[in-house]
């Protein structure tokens, strides 16, 4: 839209209207009502806008913009006035606009955009009539409207829907007034004493500190053993929360026998403490999270030897030859043996046997008997195993929001460590191992009815087979500590591993056993293979429970929760007004018949406090 202006003297348009009367009566009687009529048209469309003394001639009402696309005028006016409503909150752009003015008043700008947009102007008279010359094409209006009070040093004060133009010495001059009532107001107003019981929140500090020592685990933990308490011991509870809002003459104390808090400041400011107290003292969700800890080990081994024993001799001149692979058993004797190992030279060595199955399970023995002066044996070994074994461990817990939870399952070994003395008995001290299946989690339960969680999930087992010279076994342990999102409900796997072994040995006589085919009489040949798999499966089941502990079901919501709470005086709670609590060293029972009543107590700037009702 355009908006163009031409300011013509206020003499020049009477002295033409006095033409015009003139002209009228000089026509024909017959013509004279029309002519007047046509006069007083002709006055009411060139009369100028009512001035004032201080004003300068103001230019005529612009054309209003084209309707583009076909818009009704109806439908235009109320697009235009959402915009009006729109003006001043963050992002918004408006339709663009054209301005080519030249030394026009900003009064009248002020009133097209009020016309054209619906803005509600309403201008002090600290506003004076300031020429002003625009010329921008195509920037939406709202900027170039800022723009406009911005280089005549001017500012805009919101009250409501209306929106007050003045000097920014004005605002400015006014924002100090007020700040002075302010003040005043805060020095005067009564303050007021409330006592605020909580339910679900902790006023100061957390259980894990009321516990101390009592609400860790004892006998033989480990440093990887559970604390107690809650997830993060530097919480303080909503003491500093509260504290962090009172105005300076504010105060707050807390009564942790009864998880009270009592906070006096202005009324205005109490009301706004309880509303921050109402959403924070509300029950957390809880969760319970169940980890399967799957082992899985196979196991395959094979075993094939084969030993030869051959033996030629001459009797007549006590001549012998022999090949063996075979160790001889018990007695054996130089020579053939019918239905027997044949022996080699009297008094040699005998070999090891390493050609035979270790793991033998199966023997095939078989022997030529005599040939003449010659015998050959042969002894075949072969053993297999195959194993598989599958373990499935399952620990659950539940916890509250940002709760630590961990539980443990096992058994502790003691470890024997020997100490010198000085050239004199050694000193054994005993110390205890805990071998546990282990849970520790912390989950953060989101609104959309998802839960992040820090596992870390162990499982560990002791290994006779590894013990040392002074019998202590060894430990086999199987962990993973991570971070997941994981739905409510649902089932992930958070880690795992896959270990396969393969190996292969082999026993040979050298050069026979390279011989193809033949030389498999000459070699054994042991083969293994171990396979071991782990997996971390976990899944969270969300507990929401309303504030009298009723179950509830379904989501919070899609998105972040926003709720604005208006701070309605300054910030400024000095450290003396608040004492710092001390640390409870024990949980005191609390009495079932007492209810947790808030109850206010106004007190007077007197020095005389008020009954309690």
């Amino acid at each position: 839209m355009t908006f163009h202006s031409n300011f013509p003297h206020a003499h020049t348009l009477r002295g033409a209207l006095v033409l015009s009367l003139v002209c009228v009566l000089a026509i024909s009687a017959r013509a004279v009502g029309a002519g007047v009529s046509g006069a007083a048209a002709t006055e009411s469309g060139a009369r100028s806008p009512v001035q004032t003394p201080a004003q300068q001639p103001t230019a005529p009402r612009p054309s209003p913009p084209q309707n583009p696309g076909g818009m009704t005028a109806a439908a235009n006016t109320t697009q235009q006035s959402s915009q009006g409503q729109q003006y001043g909150q963050p992002g918004f752009v408006g339709e663009p606009i054209d301005l080519n003015v030249v030394n026009a008043d900003i009064r009248d700008i002020l009133n097209y955009i009020t016309e054209q947009y619906g803005v509600n102007f309403v201008i002090d008279k600290s506003v004076a009539a300031v020429p002003v010359t625009v010329n921008v094409t195509g920037v939406p209006w709202n900027i170039a409207l800022d723009s406009i009070l911005k280089a005549n040093r001017l500012g805009i004060d919101v009250t409501g829907n209306i929106l007050r133009v003045a000097t920014n010495d004005v605002i400015a001059g006014e924002a100090a007034v007020q700040a002075t009532i302010k003040d005043a107001r805060l020095n005067n107003s009564p303050l007021v004493t409330e006592f605020i019981r909580l339910n679900y929140a902790r006023a100061s500090g957390t259980l894990e500190q009321v516990a101390g020592s009592s609400g860790g685990f004892s006998g033989g933990a480990t440093g990887q053993s559970f604390s107690g308490g809650a997830g993060g011991g530097s919480e303080q509870g909503i003491l500093a929360i509260i504290k962090r809002r009172l105005s300076r003459r504010g105060g707050i104390e807390i009564d942790g026998r009864s998880n009270t808090l009592i906070v006096t400041d202005v009324r205005e400011n109490i009301d706004a403490i309880r509303q921050l107290v109402t959403l924070l003292d509300q029950p957390e969700p809880q969760v319970e999270i169940e980890t399967r800890i799957v082992i899985a080990s196979r196991n395959f081994s094979r075993d094939l030897g084969v030993q030869l024993s051959a033996v030629a001799i001459n009797a007549q001149r006590g001549g012998l030859g022999s090949f063996s692979t075979l160790p001889g058993i018990g007695d054996l004797t130089s020579g053939p043996s019918p239905f027997g190992i044949p022996g080699g030279l009297a008094d040699s060595a005998q070999p090891v046997g390493s050609l035979g199955a270790t793991a033998r399970n199966t023997v095939i023995g078989l022997t030529t008997g005599l040939i003449g002066t010659a015998q050959i044996s042969a002894l075949i070994t072969a053993g297999e195993a195959r194993g598989q074994a599958k373990t499935i461990a399952s620990p659950r817990v539940s916890t509250l929001n940002n709760r630590t939870a961990q539980i443990e399952a096992g058994t502790q070994i003691p470890v024997v460590t020997p100490q010198g003395a000085g050239g004199g008995a050694a000193v054994f001290t005993t110390t205890f191992v805990s071998v546990p299946l282990r849970l520790a989690v912390t989950p953060q339960i989101t609104d959309a009815g998802t839960v992040v969680l820090r596992v870390s999930a162990e499982n560990n087992n002791v290994r006779t087979d590894l013990a040392n010279s002074l019998g202590t076994p060894g430990i086999n342990t199987q962990r993973m500590q991570t971070e997941v999102l994981v739905p409510d409900g649902g089932t992930t796997v958070i880690g795992g591993s896959l270990i396969d072994i393969e190996g292969e040995t082999q026993n040979r006589t050298p050069g026979l056993a390279s011989v193809p085919l033949l030389g498999n009489l000459f070699k054994r040949r042991a083969t293994t293979r171990n396979t071991d798999e782990i997996l971390f499966f976990i899944t969270p089941r969300i507990y929401r429970s309303d504030y009298h502990g009723r179950p509830m079901a379904g989501t919070v919501g899609t998105s972040t929760r926003i709720v604005t709470i208006p701070q309605p005086v300054p910030l400024g709670n000095p450290e003396t007004n608040t004492p710092t609590p001390t640390p409870q060293s024990s949980v005191q029972p609390l009495s079932p018949q007492l209810q947790s009543v808030p109850f206010t107590n106004e007190q007077p700037l007197t020095s005389q406090p008020a009954a309690r009702p």
